[in-house]
């Protein structure tokens, strides 16, 4: 149960990461400032820890 809940919180960072850095690209394109560019931080920040604690480790078992 405990490894169901760990895979669902990293798959669950992979996705908010994904809609956040692509939510940041679109609003280049619609002309909607954002300016601290929060969005892409957030997004970058999810993508690296899934990538670090998920993805790597699972790809080295």
């Amino acid at each position: 149960m405990i490894n169901f809940i760990k895979k669902l919180f990293f798959y669950f960072l992979l996705f908010t990461g994904i809609i956040l850095s692509t939510s940041h690209l679109g609003d280049n394109y619609f002309g909607i400032n954002d300016e601290e560019g929060y969005l892409l931080t957030i997004g970058v920040v999810c993508l690296t820890a899934f990538i670090l604690e998920y993805l790597i480790p699972t790809l080295k078992k």
